[in-house]
């Protein structure tokens, strides 16, 4: 369910994971896990990431296309509550006046985890409505194809 204004610079998604908050939290900070559900091979797929775990701690990983590195996400962690939240900044090689910020919000529920993504800052209206249509499938992948979280998918 997308939520926000992407006209102002907000972009909300959220989806329910049949899963407690541990493991999602780890499927969006564990650099092996990353690699296997972010990204698919008729869009793209991801690969390198690190992730530094801690306030001012640094995460990066590479967008690969046809076999090869095509571009570069990175930033830094501003705010960290695991399981409950993680914030960081987002900045791609492919666009450098994409500086915009991250924030995941975990929250139990009675049959596993809400995960709502707000994803704001935006210098322009034209990335967060780019924004907008992607975080529904990176949201499908997470719960689709991480490991561990897949076999509680429906």
């Amino acid at each position: 369910m997308t939520q926000g204004d992407a006209s102002r610079g907000i972009v909300r998604e959220q989806i329910e994971i049949a899963a407690p908050p541990e493991k999602v939290f780890r499927a969006l900070t564990d650099p092996a896990r990353l690699a296997k559900w972010w990204g698919a091979p008729e869009k793209y797929l991801t690969q390198n990431w690190q992730v530094d775990l801690r306030v001012g701690g640094r995460w990066s990983g590479d967008v690969t296309e046809g076999g090869r590195v095509t571009g570069t996400g990175h930033g830094e962690i501003l705010e960290l509550d695991p399981p409950r939240l993680l914030v960081w900044s987002w900045n791609t090689s492919w666009d450098e006046s994409s500086g915009s910020t991250i924030r995941y919000e975990l929250t139990p529920t009675a049959t596993g985890t809400r995960v709502e993504v707000t994803h704001s800052g935006f210098a322009r209206p034209e990335l967060a409505e780019n924004y907008r249509r992607g975080w529904p499938t990176v949201l499908k992948w997470l719960v689709t194809q991480d490991p561990e979280l897949a076999r509680f998918a429906v």
